[in-house]
């Protein structure tokens, strides 16, 4: 073979150094892009499905009706115990079936102390994909379903 024959094409190494380095740009451009996934999505419905527990079983301890409540301009629910929890601002939050106010606050949920709630239903939504909180009006059992 002369030496014009063997200098022709790539060699497997220099093809997997390619693949590698498209691989860790590929990687910090999906790492870069801004915005909540998926993850993130359930992470902050399962972190509001939390709150909206711990609010019910405070409210039957202490005896005394609780209270979840939407803070619209910092894009917060809060609760009475002072639990938090941050909207980021890509999602979209719809609060159906609400239109109380408490304290000149919109009103997500209020658990009384027999375990009861007012009832509600918040959707977490982004690009498609979004979960549903479910709390029951009679029982004031809190559910998360993928929409």
């Amino acid at each position: 073979m002369s030496s014009i024959e063997r200098k022709g094409g790539f060699s497997l190494l220099e093809m997997m150094a390619v693949m590698l380095i498209i691989a860790l740009v590929s990687t910090l451009v999906i790492a870069a892009t801004p915005g909540t996934g998926r993850a993130g999505l359930e992470a902050l419905a399962l972190d509001t499905a939390a709150m909206l527990r711990r609010e019910r079983v405070r409210s039957i301890l202490v005896g005394r009706s609780g209270q979840v409540w939407l803070d619209s301009e910092h894009r917060l629910l809060i609760a009475d115990d002072g639990d938090q929890v941050a909207i980021p601002k890509d999602i979209v939050l719809d609060l159906l079936g609400v239109d109380v106010q408490w304290d000149g606050r919109p009103a997500v949920a209020r658990f009384d102390p027999d375990g009861s709630s007012s009832g509600a239903v918040l959707r977490f939504s982004r690009e498609g994909a979004g979960y549903e909180i479910r709390v029951n009006w009679y029982t004031g059992a809190v559910a998360v379903a993928a929409m």
